[in-house]
């Protein structure tokens, strides 16, 4: 299976995040999945990812959020290759909340990523001697990394950036 790797990566990631512990399956929600998306990019883990302000419904709140399309495309490759499950269910109050985990050929696959890849990934999400850092929403809706040393990240996905850009009208 031909994959490029910043999606090797992103399945990875996912594989951190998910899969089943103790006879209980681990899902990972689409706010916190774009949150370390976003993060990777910022971090310079994913090398073609870029992000775009989007308007998304953020914990029942529309909200302009930082998300990767390139991200959203491979995530949908990741679905039809089998590697990884999506999910869709519905709040009380009939708001719709997305989730993905990794499959058993996702968790294979997983296993042949080159090292060098899943380092990269590790560095940010993984450290060595301190773990997969937890990710939590605080008061105000923003995510934050949380590692097992205290040390707590706030994810900067919520607060779109102004880009310069040259315009000029073209007349038909």
């Amino acid at each position: 299976m031909d994959l490029a790797n910043d999606c090797k990566k992103l399945l990875y990631l996912v594989s951190l995040y998910t899969g089943d512990e103790n006879g209980k399956e681990k899902w990972i929600k689409n706010y916190a999945l774009w949150s370390l998306i976003y993060h990777g990019i910022v971090e310079k883990v994913f090398e073609n990812y870029d992000y775009t302000p989007v308007l998304v419904i953020w914990y029942g709140k529309l909200r302009v959020a930082n998300i990767s399309m390139e991200a959203k495309a491979h995530l949908f490759k990741l679905r039809n290759l089998n590697l990884i499950n999506k999910l869709r269910l519905a709040t009380s109050k009939y708001r719709y909340i997305t989730a993905y985990k990794i499959t058993r050929k996702g968790r294979e696959f997983v296993e042949n990523i080159e090292k060098e890849l899943r380092n990269s990934v590790d560095q940010v999400f993984n450290p060595p001697g301190i773990g997969v850092p937890d990710i939590v929403i605080d008061s105000k809706g923003n995510p934050v990394l949380v590692y097992s040393n205290g040390e707590k990240v706030e994810i900067k996905i919520l607060y779109p950036e102004d880009v310069a850009y040259v315009s000029r009208p073209i007349f038909l």
